[in-house]
């Protein structure tokens, strides 16, 4: 391109008359006009410079920013993240948790089907027998457990979604001779939206705040704890107050005339549960009520009984970072509810029909801290059932239970623990057992 215009200028030049200018006047008007092509084509090179790295500044920008979206956003909820394209955010979490126990006494069992020497079992302790197995000793992670959140605004409410699991499932008990497997458990899984709730969680008889701070995955003895299917609605009520009511599946376990359990699976009528909560500076504090129908439908048996339960729970602040929990639960039914079903929900008389009978219990705990990681919790837990006078004596009628630990979290993802229980479980004709346990845990959050 410059070489014809330099061309063009030469060409110029040499027209113009020899009237005009001698030949020293067009040599030099030559040499003016090849200076000025070269300035010219130094500035062309200049821009056309420029336009290369603007092009390439450019096209680093896209790449860049096709590489951004290709990532995936910080979620609206913190610790999430956000779903490309979508609105809702996805939070994943658990913990690894390693129990090593010591029994003074075992329940018996091999594997995985020694429930009761891996979480405290009413139920299960041994009462006078001479040949249980004693100090006793096991290792497990059943309690590990993974959880998967997610999170979307939408034009109803917050739309949220919960699916939680763990290693506790008893038909699939495992072994510990070569691999320790076990099965994975359903614990939660739901959906909210706004202030509906459907799906399985805890119930809502339960309050889960007033649960005490334990290594042992089952106590203490006295409280409410189950998780089951249900549909809920929560209403605000004032202030930092809010009313619940839900129906939740049924299921009716029975004590049959020799003093065996039964679970007819025959139940026709929900569990109908209400709960109002208050959340105030100096704590929280619920109560609950609960009407349920017993029920057995079979070729000898054929009745059904309703009857109901209450509970009151909380916990407060005490001093600094303290706080007192507790439990108190009373009624006809509380049955599998509460103490991990150490009592039936009724018993079938002579004459095949059910009878109710009343039950209480409940429990008191304080966790104090010592510094910022290090903490103890002393809890105390009982349970009794006025049974009626037609069940045989080897039925359970008192459990109690008494645990102190200290707790060390050195990082806000770990905790380790040392733990002491005592428990004991009376029957109808007063035979007596006891447990002592020892109990060291460990938890690796994620």
């Amino acid at each position: 391109m410059i070489s014809r215009i330099t061309l063009f200028l030469v060409l110029i030049a040499l027209s113009i008359p020899s009237v005009y200018a001698s030949e020293d006047a067009l040599i030099k008007i030559v040499k003016d006009l090849s200076a000025q092509v070269e300035m010219l084509t130094a500035r062309l090179q200049q821009l056309e410079q420029k336009l290369d790295e603007k092009e390439h500044v450019s096209s680093q920008i896209i790449a860049e920013e096709q590489i951004e979206n290709k990532k995936v956003d910080v979620g609206d909820i913190k610790g999430s993240i956000k779903i490309p394209g979508t609105d809702t955010s996805l939070a994943i979490g658990g913990y690894a948790k390693l129990d090593v126990i010591y029994n003074s006494r075992s329940v018996g069992g091999s594997g995985g089907s020694n429930l009761g020497d891996q979480m405290l079992v009413p139920g299960s302790i041994p009462v006078q027998n001479k040949e249980d197995e004693e100090d006793q000793i096991t290792f497990h992670v059943r309690q590990s457990r993974f959880w998967l959140k997610s999170f979307t605004p939408t034009e109803w409410g917050d739309l949220n979604t919960y699916l939680e699991m763990d290693f506790f499932a008893f038909q699939s008990p495992g072994d510990e001779r070569v691999s320790n497997s076990y099965s994975p458990r359903l614990r939660h899984a739901f959906g909210s939206m706004g202030r509906f709730l459907a799906g399985q969680t805890w119930t809502t008889f339960m309050n889960v705040k007033a649960l005490p701070e334990l290594n042992d995955f089952g106590g203490p003895v006295g409280r409410i704890f189950i998780r089951q299917p249900q549909i809920r609605w929560t209403q605000p009520i004032g202030d930092n107050s809010d009313w619940m009511v839900a129906i939740e599946s049924p299921e009716s376990t029975l004590t049959n005339i020799i003093g065996e359990r039964e679970t007819p699976d025959d139940d026709n009528f929900p569990d109908i549960i209400t709960r109002v909560n208050l959340h105030r500076s100096w704590g929280s504090i619920s109560l609950a009520a609960m009407v349920r129908n017993i029920q057995i439908n079979s070729h000898q048996v054929d009745s059904n009984a309703f009857g109901g339960a209450v509970s009151l729970a909380g916990r407060i602040k005490t001093i600094e970072r303290d706080d007192l929990r507790f439990m108190l639960n009373y009624g006809n039914v509380l049955g599998r509810y509460a103490s991990s079903n150490l009592f039936n929900d009724g018993a079938i008389n002579a004459q095949g029909e059910i009878e109710l009978f009343n039950q209480y219990g409940g429990f008191a705990a304080y966790r104090h801290w010592w510094d910022d990681s290090w903490r103890s919790t002393i809890a105390y837990g009982f349970s009794y059932a006025d049974n009626v006078n037609f069940v045989p004596e080897t039925v359970s009628q008192w459990a109690q239970s008494a645990q102190l630990n200290l707790l060390w979290s050195p990082l806000p993802q770990t905790s380790f623990g040392l733990e002491y229980t005592y428990a004991s479980r009376d029957l109808e004709n007063n035979d007596n057992g006891q447990l002592h346990r020892i109990q060291f845990s460990s938890i690796f959050h994620f």
